[in-house]
Formats: structure tokens, C-alpha cells, sequence
């Protein structure tokens, strides 16, 4: 009999538990059909998929797959951190590589983003696997063999990547695209539609825009001119055509850009070229920029025009490949070279 009682206390006090659970479960259904407990809603950057046209280090058309908003994002160059800044896009950033001309933005940068890691070497397979990316964004020369390696590799571990459209070979060749202002708006739209940042970069595009808009309405009211956009390249000279972005520009705002059969001319060709205005491209800061100026500034080329009569500017490399974010300062740099001087 004891042992009769004592199970049926203990029937009882499980029979008294299970029906206090059940009433708990009764009043949290009926407070969350009220309103006052509310599932966890999915974040919006948890939501949907994003489809981006690119392509791979071959040039072969790719479409990435891009599941949510990214949160651990690797960039592979300082140019593409810049229109990730822009796009107030930052807090997305695990990792990104740095040169070491801007060693000294990495405080300020490091307050923007206290979660990221800078380096000041292009990271390397390895390196780059042990920030557990979710997406890595670069340039073409990002994916090569001895630094992010192959494209292909990243997908395969369900890793997408990104190559930016005008990084691709100096001079572009088939079935690389042309560098042109149109691939630099569409850059910054697929990264505004990536991270969410479409008011951002909508008003980056429209500034680019305008820009443009600007440069055309100045050449209604000046004489065209014959230009050549160089940069020298210890004893070569490279020329900028038309299938790069300073020879879209160039040709969009009313000028004609000179063109050679090949990427590099001779400095008897250079002082041959008759151009009445010339640009060069360098890199590195202003310093850098006054030594390529100093290599025109010679007795071998002071016959042409555009020397003799005062036409020569600098032109940023990060302005000119891959300019994104600093599209827009671009052209009106050239159209300033060109209609205003």
C-alpha cells in the first residue's frame, strides 16, 4: 500500500506538472495572437538573392549567386574599399588589402571599421581563407596564380567572387570588355543593389551623370582636340586608346583620341604625335606625379604641341582603371584639360 500511495502522489504531481505546462503553452499562443510575443522576424539582408553579371580570370562570362547581404567581405584592392566606403557600405568588411603608399589611412580607417583586419601585402589563398570570407571582391590580376588564385577555386566552396569590370588586361582584348563610363555606373550599382545601398549609389551614378552631361555642353562651345593619354613605364611609354576608360571619356565629350597599333609607342613616336593636349597617368602621390611630368618636360619633346603651348595634366592612375567612385572627378579633370585651358 505505501508503495501504492507513494505512486500515485507521484502520478499526480506529474499529472499537476504536465497540466501547468500545458497552460503556460495556452497563454503564450494566446499572447502572441495578441500582439505582445512576436516571432523573430527574418533581417532584410537575410532575404532573397542577388544575380550579378561578371566574369571569370579568363574573361568567360560568369553570373554570381549571392545569397542575402554579405557579412564578411574580403577586398582585394584599396580602390574598391574606397566605393565601399562610399556606399557607407563598410561594416560589411572582414579584410582588406591596403598599399603601401596608404600605410598611413590604416588608423582612420581602422576607426571606421574596428572589425576588419588590414594588410598591406595582397593576401594569398591561405591568408584569405582563414577570415572565412562569405564574398571577395577585386580586380582581375587579384585571382591570379600566387595571390587569391583562380576564381573557380572560391566557387567551388560556395564562396562568390567578384572581379571589377575595368580590371581587366591593359590594353582591353577579347573577350575582355572595354573600359567605358557606362561598366564603371554599373559597378556601382551592382554593389548598391549587393549591399543594400541603392540611394547611395544612385547618387554616385547620377554625379557621374552629370558630369558627363557637363563635359558634352562644353565641347558644343570649343574646337575639338587631338589627344594622347600616356604613361611611362621606365623605358616604355604606354598609350591609353580607346577601349580604356581616359579614351571613352575622351570621345563621349567631343575630342579624338589618338591611337597606335600597339599598347607601348616609341619617344620618337610620342614626338611625332601631333597631339595639342596630353595627359599623363601615374602613380602614387603628388610627388610621383611631378617626376612623370618631369619626363615630358625635356628638349626631345618640347616640339609638341601640347608642350609648347602649356596643355599637359596629370592624371591619377586610380582615376583612369577601375575609377568607380571617382568616375566623375575623372571626366571633368579631362574635360578641364580639354575645353578650359
Amino acid at each position: 500500500m505505501a508503495c501504492s500511495k507513494e505512486l500515485f502522489h507521484s502520478r499526480g504531481f506529474m499529472i499537476d506538472k504536465l497540466i501547468r505546462a500545458v497552460l503556460l503553452l495556452i497563454g503564450l499562443l494566446w499572447f502572441a495572437g495578441c500582439g505582445f510575443i512576436q516571432s523573430p522576424s527574418v533581417p532584410p539582408q537575410m532575404v532573397g538573392t542577388t544575380s550579378l553579371n561578371n566574369f571569370d580570370f579568363d574573361g568567360k562570362p560568369t553570373q554570381i549567386q549571392v545569397q542575402g547581404v554579405p557579412e564578411r567581405v574580403i577586398v582585394a584592392r584599396p580602390e574598391i574599399l574606397d566605393a565601399l566606403l562610399a556606399l557607407h557600405a563598410e561594416n560589411h568588411i572582414c579584410a582588406a588589402y591596403i598599399t603601401r603608399d596608404k600605410v598611413e589611412q590604416i588608423p582612420e580607417l581602422q576607426k571606421k571599421m574596428p572589425k576588419a583586419v588590414f594588410y598591406t601585402s595582397e593576401m594569398d589563398r591561405e591568408t584569405a581563407l582563414m577570415m572565412h570570407p562569405d564574398f571577395i571582391l577585386g580586380w582581375r590580376m587579384s585571382f591570379r596564380k600566387g595571390a587569391l588564385g583562380d576564381t573557380a577555386f572560391w566557387r567551388e566552396r560556395n564562396i562568390p567572387v567578384y572581379i571589377e569590370e575595368n580590371s581587366g588586361p591593359v590594353p582591353a582584348v577579347d573577350p575582355f570588355p572595354p573600359s567605358t563610363v557606362e561598366t564603371e555606373m554599373r559597378f556601382i550599382q551592382n554593389m548598391g543593389q549587393l549591399f543594400q545601398k541603392e540611394e547611395e549609389a544612385n547618387g554616385i551614378v547620377r554625379n557621374i551623370q552629370s558630369a558627363l552631361d557637363e563635359g558634352i555642353a562644353k565641347a558644343r562651345e570649343a574646337p575639338a582636340r587631338r589627344v594622347i593619354t600616356i604613361e611611362f613605364m621606365r623605358d616604355k611609354i604606354e598609350v591609353f586608346g580607346d577601349k580604356l576608360l581616359s579614351g571613352d571619356i575622351i570621345r563621349k565629350i567631343g575630342s579624338t583620341n589618338i591611337q597606335f597599333d600597339t599598347p607601348f609607342i616609341s619617344r620618337e613616336e610620342l614626338r611625332m604625335c601631333g597631339a595639342d593636349t596630353l595627359f599623363i597617368v601615374y602613380h602614387g602621390n603628388e610627388q610621383e606625379g611631378a617626376n612623370a611630368l618631369a619626363q615630358i618636360q625635356v628638349p626631345e619633346f618640347s616640339d609638341i604641341p601640347a608642350v609648347k603651348n602649356g596643355r599637359v595634366f596629370l592624371l591619377p592612375y586610380r582615376n583612369v582603371c577601375a575609377s568607380h567612385v571617382y568616375t566623375a572627378q575623372t571626366i571633368r579633370e579631362i574635360s578641364n584639360g580639354l575645353y578650359f585651358y
